[in-house]
């Protein structure tokens, strides 16, 4: 493959977006530009960290393995096991939430009226508030009883519904299972034996000059981030383009979970007419290749991450201000790669 035909191709898609786009096959760094200003004073590098979003589930969905895989869980367990009182607990099992098959309705933070409210899908907009004076735990709390107090959309494992509900109970599992706060667990099971040394979580409060926790373009301004819990465990990492890039080896090398694990992570659960997807992933399987990947938003940040692991191709794209069409721009890099590399690429707009 040659890399003077895809990096003139990468570039045509900075003028569009605020953000960094990094891209690596082989190992070899074949795009890295960032376009815009991540503050004030300091331009949109791959060396920063970045809200990843939704690709936070990732990160939690192997937590759950390694504790499957260390005998702690098991993914074929009932949610009785750790919330008994939950009306549904005895028909959900934790496989359930990992490949989003579990009926829980989503759960969503919105700014109404000046307050922090959290709704459910097909709740009438009744939900719930939440404060920046509140704890993480105590956020959590409010978030988890509510979420429990709505119906279940189906019955668990007919079909596929995208819900944050479904990870940031996983986080909750984690720390359970393990004995361990959520963020802990991530940071002495993942970053630190990757070397993940530009990653953190919302709601740390040590956050270093090269983490960019918010811009000034958000509906929530700099408010959003202070809502400590909200995005716990669907959506609550901090991390770089480069750092990102040492979990997709880690990930995909072994050095995360087993070969086992990871076939499990990146199996599709899906039905043909649904969204491909696997443990904390999106899985296009009807191309040439499968394609791992998954998209993010946040206020103020969208994020996508495409992995095609037989060709040892990783791309991520993270915009920090609204422009454009951030999430088809990257499904479009994906797609020039595969134009290039003569893979047939599907489904993964």
């Amino acid at each position: 493959m040659q890399k003077e035909k895809l990096v003139p191709t990468y570039s045509s898609y900075m003028s569009k977006m605020s953000g960094i786009a990094y891209v690596v096959h082989h190992e070899d760094v074949i795009f890295d530009e960032g376009s815009g200003m991540a503050t004030g004073d300091k331009e949109n590098s791959s060396d920063l960290a970045y809200s990843i979003a939704s690709l936070t589930k990732q990160f939690t969905a192997a937590c759950i393995m390694q504790l499957h895989e260390d005998g702690k869980l098991d993914i074929e367990d009932t949610l009785a096991q750790y919330f008994p009182d939950y009306e549904y607990s005895y028909r959900i099992k934790i496989k359930h939430l990992l490949c989003q098959r579990s009926g829980i309705p989503d759960y969503s933070v919105d700014l109404v009226n000046k307050k922090a409210k959290v709704t459910c899908y097909m709740d009438d907009g009744k939900g719930v508030i939440i404060t920046k004076e509140n704890t993480s735990k105590q956020n959590r709390d409010i978030i988890r009883d509510y979420v429990f107090s709505q119906r279940l959309l189906f019955r668990p494992g007919d079909r596929f519904d995208y819900s944050d509900s479904n990870f940031a109970l996983l986080a909750e599992i984690v720390e359970m299972a393990s004995g361990e706060s959520y963020h802990d667990y991530v940071r002495e099971h993942i970053f630190k034996p990757l070397g993940m040394e530009t990653s953190a979580f919302i709601d740390d409060n040590d956050l270093s000059e090269d983490i960019i926790v918010q811009t000034d373009d958000s509906e929530f301004a700099d408010d959003y981030y202070l809502y400590k819990g909200a995005e716990f465990g669907c959506g609550d990492i901090l991390s770089s383009p480069k750092d990102l890039y040492l979990w997709y080896k880690g990930f995909v090398g072994g050095k995360v979970v087993t070969r086992k694990s990871y076939n499990l992570m990146t199996k599709n659960y899906s039905d043909k007419d649904e969204q491909g997807y696997g443990f904390g992933l999106m899985i296009s399987d009807k191309s040439d290749s499968k394609v791992v990947y998954h998209y993010g938003w946040i206020p103020s940040f969208y994020s996508a991450v495409f992995y095609i692991p037989k060709y040892d191709y990783f791309q991520l794209l993270i915009t920090n201000r609204p422009d454009g069409d951030p999430h088809r721009m990257a499904a479009q890099m994906a797609y020039r790669f595969g134009e290039i590399a003569e893979l047939k690429l599907k489904d993964i707009d």
